[in-house]
């Protein structure tokens, strides 16, 4: 049986040309959350590449 732990997730959110850059716990490079699609367009996001929302992630997540 697994001794009990504690742990605590450390991330941090910088803000940078209009994306959401999170570091995560010790991971040296960000995750870079931006909009897509429909999101794009409700958002009024500037033009660019599509790059994967919050929600993107989050239901990726609960699906593996």
């Amino acid at each position: 049986m697994a001794e009990p732990f504690e742990y605590i997730s450390h991330a941090r959110l910088v803000y940078k040309d209009g994306y959401r850059n999170a570091y995560l716990g010790e991971v040296p490079e960000p995750v870079i959350y931006g909009v897509q699609g429909a999101l794009r367009q409700y958002y009024g996001a500037k033009e660019g590449p599509p790059i994967a929302s919050t929600l993107d992630h989050i239901v990726a997540a609960v699906a593996g």
